[in-house]
Formats: structure tokens, sequence, C-alpha cells
């Protein structure tokens, strides 16, 4: 059987944010992995793996939806979406860096470590996978 038709513009936005998500989930665990590994992190009360694959695949997909108001609303929307994004994206690292996560100085500083990676591992594919996806449909088709 044959299936060709022409996907929408909100399907190719959605398909590119859940297709990011599904990336940065596989990258935030790896991160997560050898951060672990390597520091020594043990607790997993907030960052875990089922709060990674939740929190990426959900983030990334909204993003796909947004990005696709922007471009289908607003004149040059996919680089008012980058520009809000990438802001967006300075600014939860900004914050992720002033998270106090326990009174121990070490655990504290080895939580940012880890939330402030995952945090730009999801705003870089936001600000530039997403838009790359939906321009190159032909990726996850």
């Amino acid at each position: 059987m044959n299936y060709d038709y022409q996907q929408t513009d909100f399907s190719k936005a959605l398909m590119a944010g859940l297709f990011a998500g599904i990336v940065a989930t596989l990258a935030n665990l790896g991160y997560d992995f050898f951060y672990r590994d390597i520091t020594g992190f043990q607790l997993s009360q907030i960052i875990n793996v089922a709060s990674i694959i939740i929190a990426s695949t959900l983030l990334l997909t909204i993003a796909g939806i947004g990005f696709y108001f922007f471009k289908h609303n607003i004149k040059k929307g996919g680089i008012i979406y980058r520009l809000i994004f990438f802001v967006l994206t300075f600014l939860c690292v900004y914050l992720s860096v002033h998270v106090q996560r326990s009174t121990d100085p070490i655990v504290s500083n080895e939580f940012r470590g880890l939330l402030t990676g995952i945090v730009i591992i999801l705003g870089g594919l936001a600000v530039f996978f997403i838009p790359y996806l939906f321009d190159h449909d032909e990726i996850y088709s």
C-alpha cells in the first residue's frame, strides 16, 4: 500500500519535537550515567531515570509545538523561536548553577553539575535540533 501524503507543518513540528525528545532522553541518560560514574554522585530522588525520560520527551515535544506556533503565526518566527529559547536556556542554566540541593556543599556542587548539563542538552536541542528537524523531515519520516 502506498501512503504518500503531505505532512502538515503542525505534524512536522510535533514529530521534530518528539524525535528531539527521544534524542535528548538518550543524551541525558548517557550524561547522567557518566557524570555519576565520574563524580560518585549517588542521590537520585530528583534526577533519576524516570524523571529524565519523562521530562526530556515532554519538554522537547512542547518545544516542538511552540516552534510550530512561532513559525506559523509570526513573520521570522523561526529566528524569534531560537532567540527566545536561547535566552530561556541561558536563564535556566543560570538558575541551575545557583540551586541549593543540600546543606552539604559537595552534594550541592555535584547536583548543580548534573542539573546544568541536563539543562544545556535540552536547551541546545530545543534551539538547534528542532528547527533543523522541521526543515529536514525526511530524517524521521
